[in-house]
């Protein structure tokens, strides 16, 4: 039982083994089955990729797709070639192009360029390799399959060469358009100027410039023949026409090249010449025939960079047709403006003659008169009505007819055969005529190649003017006579400083013969080393034509040393030319002599005056101190006796004391007004109000009480040092309390007033007052009213010396029992 178990479960294992080996069989079949399907279908999935990367990149037109965050999701090779990208260089964004065409690829995928999508957009861009496109641009929005937009996509078709030879070919058809134009211009007329306007308008049309002038080469300048911006008057000639030299500005610098020019920025050409219409870039074009400048072709526009060179190539090539038109037409042109000029000669010369004041006759080569002016009729008295009469008659009759009027006919006729047959000019020859009168004859012949071909007679009435010169010779003589006998040295050198004249004053006073000076430099004769020196300067200065007057010592002939005082002028020739100088001299020798003394003294007076200040401290020291030793031996007199001393013994110790103190004050006053009168320290500008508040405060307590100071007004700044207004005022108000009135409230009242040209002080008090018949004897030195032993009797001398030295006044007014006021002015 138990066997047959077993039996029956192994063969139900190894029925389940079998099917799950069958079943692992089918599913491993089966998942290879998958396998092989799923890389079939990755394969044919790659395959259609690789197929669309090879479409795209074999496009003949550029793809972009971007993003809307500008991410470039798509690109092709051609792309990548328009874009000039080189050495593998990606582009992921649009933000990595750069900056001159990020904004115009912005501006192609915006909304308005996006919403017809069959439209198609003209660019011009400069990629990556710095070349320049032109593109077609047709773009759209891509959707996904639920239609919400994700990207822009943009076809470019690179139309540059297409559009190059459009262009070549517009430029060529405009240039041939020109060119026929031209000729039509040219051929309506072979006088060039009858076109010339219709020609400079359709060039300045050609050129795109409101600014555009033809020039025609004549007598070797460029003459306006057309343009834009000139008026024209009713047969359209220019009213004022101008000419321009060749030897200046662009126009100038092109005749002589014989090349065109484009000038793309004229302010930074020095030939430029700014003239009434300013422009920032020019060209011109040289009109040329066999090789020869016949005009000029110019053009000026507001803007830099105007000019193309195709532009220069078309209107050089044009100038060659009007070459031809504008060489006859300048020949012609050129006759004229001669012809008209050989009129205009003839009549300004008939004017010149008719207008001169000299009388002038012409004759023929064969001696017959071809032109009479009317002053020779008037000369002569000759009627005017004869004029003509005289045209085409033999000079050899007039002649015999008009000596009469001289007062040696004969030598008069036999000059004139003389003079025709020398053949040489002759200037102003002297005629005497009978009635006194005297006339000038002048003669030039007229040569045409080599040979005689006429004759030209002038005569001038000169009769005032000899009459004149004998005058002034008469007056020269007078005043020769007159600087002759003047005691003034005069002196004429030339600009080497040779003597050409001197008179006999400065002869006596050198001790020269003036043939011992003519033709010799003054000053090696004269002069002393110094004075050379001197002379050279003044030469100098003279050539420059300044005159001056100047002192110099020297030596007189006989080695006597003098000194002079020298007023040197320039000598002027008649054309105001500097040919030498004029000295009039002084001898100064004597004022000299006392002037060096004068000098001598003061030097010796100053050394004296400092000696004496010296002398002045010595003395005050000597004086003061056995004074003091005085005072101290009397006061120890007084200390160790006072108890033996009589009342009579006291008080003449006590006069002692008082002349003591009295004459120590007498030798500080004397001292100081001894350095008053020697300080020579400057004046410079203090503080009035600073100081007079410092005196103040330095006045005794005791004082104060006794003496009201009042200051009415801030005092002003004045030109004084700081010393000697501290002196003035603290010896005018220490005055005022010494003079005080015991029964009175005493006061002191400082004020001032602008009087313009100075500063007027007034120091007033209501002290005992002065008797008038005082005032100046207070201001002596030394002097005083009383006896008071606390004044020196100097005080007033030294404010009154202060204020006169710094160039003001002092003076008084004062009443007794009334009070005083003392006045004093300082200068601003």
């Amino acid at each position: 039982m138990l066997t047959n178990d077993i039996e029956i479960l192994k063969k139900a294992l190894e029925r389940e083994r079998k099917s799950r080996e069958l079943a692992e069989s089918f599913v491993e079949k089966r998942l290879r089955e998958l396998y092989v399907s799923n890389i079939q279908l990755s394969n044919r999935v790659l395959t259609q990729e690789e197929f669309q990367n090879d479409l795209l990149d074999n496009l003949v037109d550029a793809l972009f797709v971007i993003d809307f965050k500008g991410e470039i999701l798509k690109i092709n090779k051609e792309a990548t070639k328009l874009l000039g990208l080189v050495n593998d260089l990606k582009i992921n964004n649009i933000s990595q192009f750069s900056n001159r065409n990020k904004k115009g690829i912005k501006k192609l995928l915006s909304k308005d360029n996006l919403e017809n999508e069959n439209e198609v957009f003209f660019y011009e861009f400069i990629n990556e390799k710095n070349q320049k496109k032109y593109v077609n641009i047709k773009s759209k929005i891509l959707v996904d399959s639920e239609k919400n937009p994700y990207a822009y996509q943009a076809i470019v078709r690179d139309v540059t060469d297409k559009y190059l030879l459009e262009l070549k070919i517009q430029k060529q058809q405009q240039f041939e358009k020109f060119e026929s134009q031209i000729l039509k211009d040219l051929l309506k007329s072979n006088d060039i100027f009858t076109n010339a306007f219709d020609l400079v308008n359709h060039i300045a049309q050609f050129l795109n410039s409101d600014d555009c002038v033809i020039y025609g080469f004549i007598n070797r300048k460029l003459v306006q023949l057309a343009t834009t911006t000139t008026k024209l008057d009713a047969n359209h000639i220019i009213k004022n026409k101008l000419s321009r030299s060749i030897d200046k500005g662009v126009v100038g610098r092109v005749v002589r090249s014989k090349k065109g020019e484009i000038i793309n920025d004229t302010s930074k050409d020095k030939d430029y010449i700014i003239d009434d219409r300013y422009g920032l870039s020019e060209i011109t074009i040289p009109v040329l025939f066999d090789g020869d400048i016949v005009g000029i072709i110019d053009s000026k526009h507001a803007e830099k960079n105007h000019y193309a060179k195709d532009k220069l190539a078309t209107l050089s090539k044009i100038s060659i047709l009007i070459s031809l038109y504008l060489k006859n037409s300048a020949s012609e042109l050129e006759k004229k403006l001669k012809e008209k000029e050989l009129e205009a000669t003839r009549n300004r010369l008939g004017i010149i003659f008719e207008s001169y004041s000299d009388a002038k006759i012409i004759e023929s080569k064969d001696r017959y008169i071809e032109f009479v002016s009317n002053a020779f009729l008037s000369l002569f008295n000759i009627p005017l009505e004869e004029h003509n009469q005289l045209i085409g008659l033999s000079c050899k009759i007039v002649w015999d007819n008009s000596k009469v009027f001289f007062l040696y006919e004969n030598e008069f006729v036999s000059r004139i055969e003389e003079i025709v047959k020398n053949q040489e000019a002759v200037n102003d020859e002297l005629l005497e005529l009978k009635d006194g009168r005297f006339f000038s004859r002048s003669y030039n012949p007229i040569f045409l190649n080599g040979k005689l071909d006429g004759h030209v007679w002038t005569y001038r009435d000169v009769t005032l003017q000899i009459n004149y010169d004998k005058s002034l010779e008469f007056q020269n003589t007078k005043y020769k006579n007159i600087i002759e006998n003047i005691n003034l040295g005069l002196m004429e050198v030339d600009n080497k400083d040779v003597v050409l004249s001197v008179n006999k004053a400065f002869c006596n006073m050198s001790g020269y013969d003036s043939n011992e000076l003519i033709g010799k430099k003054a000053k090696d004769v004269l002069l002393k080393k110094e004075g050379i020196e001197i002379m050279n300067a003044k030469n100098t200065i003279r050539k420059n034509g300044i005159d001056d007057v100047y002192e110099i010592e020297l030596f007189t002939k006989n080695r006597e040393t003098k000194y002079w005082l020298i007023s040197g002028a320039p000598n002027y020739n008649i054309n105001g030319e500097v040919i030498g100088s004029l000295g009039i001299h002084l001898d100064i020798t004597e004022i000299k002599t006392l002037i060096i003394k004068n000098e001598n003294l003061i030097s010796d007076l100053t050394e004296s005056n400092i000696e004496l200040s010296n002398y002045a401290h010595i003395v005050s020291h000597d004086l003061k101190t056995p004074l003091h030793s005085i005072a101290s031996c009397v006061g120890w007199l007084k200390e160790e006796n006072e108890d033996k001393l009589s009342k009579d013994s006291l008080e003449y110790i006590s006069i002692i004391n008082e002349s003591i103190i009295d004459m120590d004050n007498l030798i500080s006053s004397s001292l100081q007004f001894s350095e008053l009168r020697s300080s020579k320290k400057e004046n410079n500008k203090s503080e009035t109000q600073l100081i007079v508040e410092s005196v103040i405060m330095n006045i005794d307590i005791n004082k104060i009480k006794t003496l009201s100071i009042n200051i009415l007004k801030p005092l002003p700044v004045i030109k004084l040092n700081n010393t000697k207004t501290k002196q003035v005022f603290q010896n005018l108000i220490e005055n005022a309390y010494k003079y005080r009135d015991a029964n009175k409230k005493s006061f002191v009242n400082i004020n001032w007033e602008d009087k313009n040209e100075h500063i007027m002080f007034s120091i007033e008090d209501n002290g005992i007052g002065i008797a008038e018949e005082h005032f100046n004897f207070i201001f002596e030195a030394f002097k005083k009213l009383n006896n008071r032993t606390d004044s020196s009797g100097i005080g007033l001398s030294i404010v009154k010396k202060i204020i006169e030295t710094a160039g003001g006044k002092i003076w008084v007014d004062s009443k007794l029992n009334v009070g005083t006021t003392f006045y004093f002015t300082i200068p601003r």
